[in-house]
């Protein structure tokens, strides 16, 4: 874990950093589609998410622009859609509710943690491989309810539900070995 400097304002205007507020803001077009009954367009909102995820993290790496406040945005930005969306499914009574309250309950403990670690350590566990396949097990899972292929939903459902308690217990793990002084 490297030290965790401050987030500085001037970063908002870096280009990976607009494109995380652009998907920030997309979450509550993508809401709107959904209640509107436009599941195509939502699908395809869902889409430029996902790539716009995928190309700022690209381009912060490529143009040196990783920073602090990039490192706090990206994963708040994905917490926030995934919590929008699972709770959406889960009101509209698609996706078991349940399992909305686990995926809600990792992501607000993973993120409580991660501001704790901060805090008192001035190191941040940054997400590792099963954290990143929960991730995109969670992505998926949304798509394909958004989609409504109910044959596949099923198995997202349990691969992200078991992806979230594996990641989820990593990530206490994690946090628990970070604050044993050494």
């Amino acid at each position: 874990m490297a030290p965790f400097p401050r987030p500085v304002l001037r970063d908002l205007v870096k280009l990976p950093n607009i494109m995380t507020l652009l998907r920030l803001a997309l979450v509550p077009v993508v809401l709107a589609l959904l209640i509107g009954d436009r599941r195509q367009a939502a699908l395809a909102t869902l889409a430029l998410l996902a790539v716009t995820d995928w190309v700022d993290g690209f381009l912060a790496r490529h143009l040196g622009q990783v920073t602090t406040l990039g490192k706090i945005l990206d994963p708040l930005a994905d917490k926030v859609a995934v919590a929008a969306l699972v709770i959406f499914l889960a009101t509209r009574g698609e996706l078991p509710v349940w399992g909305a309250i686990v995926v809600l309950a990792r992501d607000v403990g993973i993120l409580i943690g991660a501001l704790v670690l901060a805090r008192t350590t001035k190191d941040v566990p940054q997400a590792g491989r099963v954290g990143k396949a929960t991730a995109v097990a969670l992505a998926v899972m949304v798509l394909v309810y958004v989609a409504d292929w109910q044959v596949a939903e099923p198995i997202a459902f349990w691969c992200t539900m078991t992806l979230v308690v594996l990641s989820g217990s990593l990530y206490v793990r994690t946090m628990l070995a970070a604050r044993v002084p050494q």
